[in-house]
């Protein structure tokens, strides 16, 4: 019996180490969100999974601060819009989800903070599936989903033919091009005066998403914060990040963290390096990396951590922010 023992004990030192730290969400995790985010009729074919995985992302990744005080002697007030709100790109995922991922990321977010902030169902649930639905037709209809290198490729195009390399336009033709601009300028206002005519002035979702769900609150909820559609976001570019390894040697793989879990939805292992899109990351290095990712790191020894990670490049300045995966410890 000892020498039993001792021969699983050798096997177990001899297998590979796993540690997991803040592990994401798993597939019986995200099977038990179907129970509060029933299908629709009108979903696109495979956009639930989507948006199941959605769900998922928000409950790992909560907004910290959900109400605004501005200091003007008026209640805290809840924008329906997030500035930092998720970006779903093509490199990170397949071109089904970077088209609706954007979408079920806004709704499940919307829907969680609703439920955090104690608004009742009967305030806000019925405006956000019509919120859901007006975005899925823009979804359906917008241009198909370009990679990083598509876009970097369409910026240069446009850098040319704007003369960074040039003029590209004889003066001669100036008088025609003018022309051209103003019959543009005509053509629309005729067009917006159309639509005013018809009744069929575009609205944001979220405007009409914070109204109808203000009015409710009037009436159903008065003393829970005031709904508005405020936004005011800033654009702004971060600076490069570089991965590293304590020890080093540690081989790094990353998949932007909804991702991960789409791929739950959809595969039986997500952790499976060539199931889903995990990248690998050279350390040392200088990337652009920003954002939420699951990661996987093996050292040469065969121990193997795994967790999820929040990326945040600098902001202040252009000096390239570290980002360290440990063996041991946090």
């Amino acid at each position: 019996m000892h020498k039993a023992r001792m021969t699983m004990l050798l096997a177990a030192l001899a297998m590979p180490v796993t540690t997991m730290a803040k592990a994401p969400i798993d597939a019986a995790g995200l099977k038990a969100i179907e129970t509060k985010v029933p299908p629709q009729s009108w979903y696109p074919d495979g956009y639930y999974d989507v948006r199941i995985a959605a769900e998922g992302q928000m409950a790992d990744f909560p907004r910290d601060n959900l109400t605004m005080d501005w200091g003007d002697g008026e209640p805290p007030s809840y924008d329906v819009i997030d500035c930092n709100a998720e970006y779903v790109s093509v490199d990170d995922t397949d071109p089904f989800t970077a088209r609706y991922g954007g979408v079920a990321l806004e709704v499940a977010r919307l829907r969680a903070e609703f439920e955090r902030l104690k608004y009742p169902p009967a305030v806000y649930a019925g405006p956000l599936l019509a919120f859901e639905k007006a975005k899925i037709e823009e979804a359906k209809t917008a241009p198909d989903p370009m990679t990083e290198a598509e876009i970097a490729e369409a910026t240069a195009d446009q850098g040319m033919a704007a003369g960074e390399t040039g003029p590209i336009i004889d003066a001669s033709d100036e008088a025609a091009i003018a022309e051209a601009a103003a019959a543009s300028a005509d053509a629309a206002a005729a067009a917006l005066a159309e639509d005013l005519a018809d009744g069929e002035l575009y609205k944001d979702p979220y405007r009409l998403l914070a109204e109808a769900v203000e009015a409710n609150r009037q009436r159903l909820a008065p003393k829970l914060p005031k709904v508005l559609a405020d936004g005011g976001c800033g654009a702004g570019e971060g600076s490069a990040v570089i991965v590293k390894t304590v020890p080093p040697q540690g081989e790094v793989l990353l998949i932007n963290a909804f991702a991960f879990k789409v791929c739950t939805r959809k595969k039986p292992d997500p952790w499976d390096r060539f199931a889903c899109k995990w990248t690998e990351i050279e350390t040392g290095i200088e990337k652009q990396l920003s954002g939420r990712y699951v990661y996987q790191v093996k050292w040469p020894d065969g121990t193997v951590r795994k967790g999820t990670r929040d990326i945040v490049p600098n902001y202040d300045d252009e000096t390239a922010a570290t980002v360290t995966f440990k063996k041991t410890g946090s």
